[in-house]
C-alpha cells in the first residue's frame, strides 16, 4: 500500500532556531494561499504566538539570564499547540495530495527533492529606499528553498557584532530599518533548504543616507 503523504507535526522536538524557521516559513506559505481559505487556528492568532516567541528568544539570547530562558521556554508549547492544530487543518485539507501539502510550507513524509544544503546566494545588492536610515535588501533567487536568512551589522573598528538572524521567502525588496543615517552598514545572506542553511554570501556594503 502507498504511503499516504501528509503534513509533520512534530514541533515539539525542534530546536529554538528550526521552530522560528519552521513556524516563520509555515506562515509565509499559507498567508494569501488559496487551497487553504480557512485556517484553523487563524494565521494571525498564530502570528502572535510566533512573534511573541522570536521576542522572547532575542531577549534570552541577548541577556541570557535564567529567567529570560524560562520565560521564552514558557513561550513554546503555545506556539507548538497552535501550529499541530494547523497541521491538522492542512492534513484535512490537502487529503494526501501532494503539491497542495508542499505549498502549505509544512514539512512532510514526502521524499526530500534535495539531497544537499543549498549553494552561496549570489549577487547580493544594496539599495537606497525613499526614506532616510534605510535600505533595500536584494539577492539572486534560488530553487527549492524553504527561506532565506540574512544579518547585517555596522562598519566600524574593532568589527561590530552581527545582528539577530532575520528571515524572509523574497529575494527582492527587503527593507533593513532603522539605522543610522551617515553609516556604512554590510549585509550577508544564506538560503536554507530541507537539508540545512548554505554558506554565507559575500558581504555587500552600503552607506545609509
Amino acid at each position: 500500500m502507498a504511503t499516504k503523504m501528509k503534513a509533520l507535526i512534530g514541533f515539539g522536538s525542534m530546536k529554538d532556531d528550526q521552530l522560528l524557521l519552521t513556524a516563520t516559513t509555515i506562515l509565509s506559505a499559507m498567508t494569501g494561499n488559496t487551497n487553504f481559505p480557512a485556517p484553523t487556528p487563524d494565521l494571525a492568532d498564530v502570528q502572535l504566538l510566533l512573534d511573541d516567541f522570536g521576542a522572547k528568544l532575542a531577549a534570552a539570547r541577548k541577556r541570557g539570564s535564567p529567567e529570560d530562558t524560562a520565560i521564552k521556554d514558557e513561550s513554546i508549547p503555545a506556539l507548538v499547540s497552535a501550529l499541530q492544530k494547523l497541521g491538522y487543518y492542512v492534513n484535512a485539507v490537502a487529503d494526501g495530495h501532494l503539491s497542495t501539502l508542499l505549498s502549505s510550507g509544512f514539512p512532510t513524509n514526502a521524499p526530500s527533492t534535495s539531497s544537499l544544503p543549498p549553494s552561496m546566494v549570489l549577487n547580493v545588492r544594496l539599495s537606497d529606499t525613499a526614506q532616510s536610515g534605510q535600505m533595500r535588501l536584494d539577492f539572486a533567487k534560488q530553487a527549492k528553498v524553504l527561506v532565506y536568512e540574512y544579518c547585517y551589522r555596522r562598519v566600524e573598528s574593532p568589527e561590530a557584532p552581527w545582528s539577530d538572524r532575520l528571515t524572509t521567502s523574497s529575494s527582492r525588496n527587503n527593507i533593513i530599518a532603522p539605522l543610522a543615517p551617515g553609516n556604512y552598514y554590510e549585509v550577508r545572506v544564506r538560503a536554507v533548504n530541507t537539508k540545512g542553511a548554505g554558506d554565507w554570501s559575500q558581504t555587500a556594503t552600503f552607506l545609509v543616507r
